[in-house]
């Protein structure tokens, strides 16, 4: 597919994948301590042999036992002490009308971002999380750390989708059909939202500002009951954004048919079943 990305709403689920478009005089209501810039390959090399040195050193002075904000902290004085110029947790505010989120960044040196871990494995969700930072900081690389395992873990990561790219994408409705008002105020504030922060960021942020948006997680978040048969199994937390359609924020780099099995799985099993609104899937970092 390419570069193309579209924002598609559907019966069954809502695909982000977006058509580069470049803004003019476009600002993005993401509130930066400090505005960093986009490393070049060979400034990269020179700041991470001295990051991975100071690294293995505390990591040799430490072992494995520590949380990552000791690392953090002992390798920003080992940076320091040898003249660069080191940040550690960066407040990075999201926001939208009422709502507000703010991330931190874990270590930045000489404009090169670094997330730090303390676990057994690097997992997926892990990379996500470090992409998902670069693109606040609309920065082109990103570097995990993890201190957990046998030895001091780099993994480099590149944002593919700095700058312009993420933002007004182009929409499709084909299969969407609103069941109420708050369906079609539930679509135009994840419109707003992808406006303002671009699509591919942690979908957990467009999800925490849609419930934001319907009241809160008092107002928005219940137990269903699950039902089989005759018989209820238990209950399952669901989003409502009216007293009988609830709502999902996913994200998939392509359609996913077999989450649409699930998801309609899912709806067969609660009450209200025949009644449920459309499922909005927003694209998360690749």
């Amino acid at each position: 597919m390419g570069d193309s990305r579209i924002f598609e709403f559907s019966s069954s689920g809502l695909l982000i994948l977006l058509s580069p478009i470049l803004l003019s005089n476009f600002i993005m209501p993401i509130h930066r301590t400090i505005e960093l810039q986009s490393v070049s390959d060979s400034e990269f090399a020179e700041i991470d042999a001295a990051v991975m040195r100071c690294a293995y050193a505390s990591r040799n002075h430490f072992g494995i036992l520590f949380n990552e904000r000791i690392y953090e902290n002992d390798i920003a004085a080992r940076l320091r002490a040898e003249g660069f110029e080191v940040f550690t947790q960066v407040p990075v505010k999201v926001t939208h009308s009422s709502f507000e989120k703010t991330y931190y960044l874990d270590l930045v040196v000489n404009q090169m971002l670094y997330e730090l871990k303390a676990v057994a494995a690097l997992l997926s969700e892990h990379s996500a999380q470090a992409l998902h930072y670069a693109m606040l900081q609309d920065i082109r690389l990103v570097k995990l750390l993890n201190f957990g395992e046998d030895d001091v873990r780099g993994k480099l990561l590149k944002n593919a989708l700095h700058g312009m790219s993420r933002h007004q994408p182009t929409q499709r409705n084909s299969g969407w059909r609103p069941l109420g008002a708050n369906c079609k105020r539930l679509v135009s504030h994840l419109r707003e939202l992808i406006w303002d922060w671009g699509t591919h960021p942690d979908c957990r942020l467009y999800d925490e500002a849609l419930v934001h948006h319907f009241g809160g997680e008092a107002h928005c978040l219940h137990r269903a009951e699950i039902i089989s048969g005759e018989q209820i199994l238990g209950t399952h937390p669901v989003q409502f954004h009216s007293p009988r359609h609830a709502f999902v924020v996913t994200g998939f780099s392509k359609e996913q048919e077999r989450y649409h099995q699930h998801l309609r799985v899912l709806l067969a099993h609660t009450p209200s079943s025949g009644s449920t609104s459309t499922v909005p899937d927003l694209k998360s970092p690749p």
